[in-house]
This record gives structure tokens, sequence and C-alpha cells, in this order.
């Protein structure tokens, strides 16, 4: 996501400028970076008005480039992650502010797909047990049972490396119940996988009970997941800068001007 404002601060640095030249870049690259951050903070403080319960780590995700005198440009972003390694974990932040018909692939689903499981272009969402069991306070499923999922699945994380192995105490659970083991996925199209013989909607299932013989859905496997527009983020930074852009000016001119004034013995 990007956008542009151009701010026209020519007239302000008019006076530094006769008054200090050295110091007009400083001002300007102080007082750009000012906006932004307060662009930033704005951002920040709409991400729980506008998502449900988003976690710390996600109102963090927006980030801001400092300008410097060389580089007269501040920018406020979201980070994102390149389509080869999967999408990252802030990466949501993005489609679910300015809404999308389907988002990038997740790392996890990415190595699903790798392995056969997964289609592509498929994605996944936390499944029917997970729903009620393996939500955290955010509503997000632990990354420890992407982990389990991970490992008993076997899904190499890195082509040069091999998988990890499965841990002992999953391993004696899959052995009491008489199966291989504990986890499976179940790929997209007709089976007879569920009980009496019925459809099993595709996904990633845990055995457990007796013989293995109960199914609990970790996740499952959907075409796309979209999403609607929730955070009219121009429309918030261009409010934002025309309401602090004369405080950041004057903030930015007393900052550098002071350092510049003791220097030349100007009285400001």
């Amino acid at each position: 996501m990007e956008f542009h404002f151009k701010i026209d601060a020519s007239k302000a640095l008019e006076l530094v400028q006769r008054q200090l030249p050295n110091a007009a870049p400083y001002v300007n690259a102080s007082f750009l970076t000012g906006v932004s951050k307060r662009v930033q903070s704005k951002m920040q403080a709409q991400l729980p008005v506008a998502f449900d319960r988003p976690t710390p780590f996600t109102v963090r995700g927006v980030w801001t480039k400092a300008a410097t005198k060389t580089d007269p440009k501040a920018s406020v972003y979201f980070p994102e992650s390149r389509a080869s390694s999967g999408k990252g974990k802030r990466e949501y932040i993005r489609p679910g502010a300015e809404g999308a018909a389907a988002r990038r692939q997740k790392r996890s689903e990415m190595l699903l797909v790798k392995a056969g499981v997964l289609p592509a272009g498929w994605v996944t969402v936390p499944g029917s047990y997970a729903m009620r069991n393996l939500l955290d306070g955010f509503g997000n499923m632990k990354g420890q049972y992407y982990r389990q999922i991970i490992r008993n699945l076997q899904l190499k994380t890195r082509e040069t490396r091999m998988a990890k192995p499965i841990s002992a105490p999953s391993m004696k659970r899959a052995a009491r119940m008489g199966v291989e083991n504990e986890f499976f996925a179940v790929t997209p199209g007709k089976n007879a996988l569920a009980k009496g013989g019925g459809w099993l909607p595709p996904g990633v299932y845990k055995r457990t009970g007796k013989n293995g013989r109960e199914l609990i859905q970790y996740l499952k496997f959907v075409r796309k997941a979209s999403y609607r527009p929730r955070l009219d983020v121009v429309k918030i930074a261009r409010a934002e800068v025309r309401a602090t852009a004369n405080a950041e000016f004057s903030k930015a001119w007393s900052g550098v001007i002071g350092r510049f004034a003791a220097r030349k013995g100007i009285t400001r």
C-alpha cells in the first residue's frame, strides 16, 4: 500500500534559508519525519477501532522511514513480504485495511502446497475444533499448534533441511491409538473418511479418543480469504497531516535552529 502527500513548506523555509542556510535541510527533514510519526501514531490508534482485538504486534506493524537532509521524503507504510517466502506476519494488515478479493499465502500454507496437501492459491482458516478451543485472546490460533502440524506432517521449512522429527510424546500417543500419526491432512475432493463413510471437509485433523476414531479439525482448507475495507488510511493520513503540519514545523524549527543559533550567536 502506497500513497503520497506533498507538503509545501517553501514559505516557512524561506525564513530559515535567510537566517541559517545550512540549517534548512535539517529543519525540512525533521519536519517531515515528525509529521510521519504523527500519522503513524494516528494509524496505530485506529487499528483497534477497525479490527477485532488486534495484537500488540499488529499495532506495531505501522512503520515509518525518516526523511534525511539529502532525501527529504518520509514514509508511513505497512511492511510487505516477498511472494516467494510466504505472507509475513504483518502482511494481513494491508488487505484487511484496504480490502482485497484474496490474500497472499502464509508461510505455513506454502509449506502445505509444497507437500502436495493444499492446492495452489488455497488458504487455511482455523478449523471447527480450533475455533472452539485453540484460539488466543486475540482470536488467532497460537503458533505452537502450527508447529505441531508442521512437525507431524513432516513439512520441510527449508529445502536444504530435513523436516523436524515428530516429538516423542506425540509418537507415544499415536502408538497407543494404534495409528501411524496423530495428525493427517485431507485434500479437497471426494473422500469417504468421515464416520460411516461420509465426506470429510478438507483440512488438517488430529486423531484422538479410543483407537483414534475421534477426529478434531485444526485447520480448514478454503479457496480464498477475502477482506472488506476497514481502514481508510488515505483519509486518516490526510487529516492528520493537515492537523499537525504547523505544530510539527514549529517543533522542527525550534529543535534544529536552537543548535545552529547557539553556534552562530543568533537570538531565537
